[in-house]
């Protein structure tokens, strides 16, 4: 199988970012094939891109390497963290944007750094990209001198809250749908939300409702409207779920 590189950003597709990143990865690995998960993460939704990240590397073959690059703090001291976990490889800043893979099989920080220019503003070109190539070709990882990290930043993921607002409004929480039963009410934002449904044509205009998303954790929809802008919800809000 060819190797395989995933990449999420919040780069969006409107600049030519992306596609610098990715031009560089293939003229190190011109056999590899790169998956976009996602570019459109709201530009700096650290806590957006760890979720979509955690739910979405599963589906790749295992020995892919996740490029995620959500990174408020580029061009600082932050470090730069390569963790693996079951069978997976990732890279991107000590951030947070890890958060939901804790704990992961091997945590370290990554000192190798290119020689030459580097952009104090653009580390995914020039600093993450020849680390995936780097990776690809030695997959021992010893030439990305790494040290074991014990402490690498996390965000209070444990929290109920919202991680996620998709494209359609929808709003995606932490929360198991284990605690989706009858008579179970969510409250977001002074709303208080008890109807539940298994699909969006169940739902009355005008009325948002709970259901179990795709990624197993409860979600809040409206029948082809916006939720989060019905509820005037943002990610990060506390959800709080009375049974």
């Amino acid at each position: 199988m060819r190797p395989q590189v995933s990449f999420l950003s919040d780069f969006g597709s409107r600049d030519s970012y992306v596609a610098q990143v990715k031009a560089v990865i293939l003229k190190g690995c011109p056999d590899c094939v790169i998956t976009d998960i996602t570019h459109e993460i709201p530009p700096f939704g650290i806590l957006s891109g760890a979720w979509i990240l955690s739910t979405s590397f599963a589906y790749f073959p295992e020995g892919t390497i996740h490029l995620a690059v959500v990174d408020p703090g580029v061009g600082t001291d932050r470090a730069i963290l390569l963790l693996r976990k079951e069978g997976h490889l990732f890279l991107g800043p000590d951030n947070g944007l890890f958060s939901f893979l804790f704990p992961a099989q091997e945590v370290g920080v990554v000192t190798w750094r290119p020689e030459g220019a580097l952009s104090s503003t653009f580390h995914a070109r020039d600093i993450f990209a020849p680390l995936v190539i780097r990776a690809l070709r030695d997959p021992s990882l010893k030439k990305l001198s790494v040290v074991p990290k014990h402490d690498p930043l996390s965000l209070d993921v444990t929290r109920p809250q919202v991680v996620h607002v998709d494209i359609f409004g929808n709003i995606i929480t932490n929360i198991d749908c284990r605690l989706l039963h009858p008579g179970v009410e969510a409250i977001i934002n002074g709303r208080s939300i008890t109807r539940i449904v298994t699909t969006f044509s169940e739902i009355q205009p005008g009325e948002a409702a709970l259901y179990c998303g795709s990624t197993s954790t409860i979600e809040i929809a409206a029948n082809t409207d916006s939720a989060s802008r019905m509820l005037d919800v943002r990610v990060g809000m506390q959800v709080l779920v009375r049974t």
